[in-house]
């Protein structure tokens, strides 16, 4: 689930509808698929609404998804890149960023990432404390998420995309204690040093 990147489709499909008299096949070329890029977002979240824990708001690195009828089933039991299929990790996390950017891009569109972002945002607020966080996250049993990666919070390429979380307003935390979350994860990445390729694109 961690390569869906709903802003980004929407993008394409906006990028798409104006210009398509300069770059398509015909001046509606853009308009025609729109619906397309339209059903490519609403299978993605309806992917991500499978697979996320709705305790924790994690989901897995990895989840095999299956069509029943109008909805969505997903398994782990896998792995495409090395990393635990149902561990909350590298991969995983990378899809908590490219949710933020579908928020940050189109609020008012994106009604499905403030529901995907709730959850990660109300998980963190339990995760914080005078500054500090927790090495660990919770794991609820009745999830796909089985473990988390090893020091999610002093690892940026975890760490950074988990934080992004935190741009949308939440629901379920204080305004007050969500601007208290966004400080301290400010200071745990301005902390620390652009040493390798992965945490320190988040650090830079």
């Amino acid at each position: 689930p961690s390569y869906h990147a709903p802003g980004v489709y929407r993008m394409c499909r906006d990028y798409m509808k104006s210009h398509d008299a300069k770059y398509g096949t015909s001046e509606s070329e853009g308009d025609h698929f729109a619906s397309d890029w339209d059903r490519l977002i609403a299978t993605s979240y309806k992917m991500f609404e499978a697979t996320q824990c709705e305790s924790s708001g994690l989901i897995p690195n990895w989840a095999k998804v299956y069509e029943e009828g109008q909805s969505l089933r997903a398994e782990t039991g896998f792995s495409g890149s090395g990393t635990p299929g149902a561990e909350y990790g590298a991969e995983a996390s990378r899809a908590v960023w490219r949710v933020a950017l579908d928020y940050l891009l189109f609020p008012g569109e994106a009604g499905e990432a403030v529901a995907f972002l709730d959850p990660v945002a109300a998980h963190l607020e339990t995760r914080e404390s005078g500054g500090n966080w927790d090495e660990s996250l919770r794991v609820d049993g009745n999830c796909l998420v089985e473990s988390i990666h090893p020091g999610w919070s002093s690892n940026m390429f975890m760490a950074g995309p988990t934080f992004t979380s935190l741009v949308c307003p939440s629901n379920s935390v204080d305004s007050g204690r969500q601007q208290e979350l966004i400080d301290a994860a400010g200071k745990r990445v301005a902390s620390k040093a652009i040493d390798d390729y992965y945490s320190g694109s988040w650090v830079a």
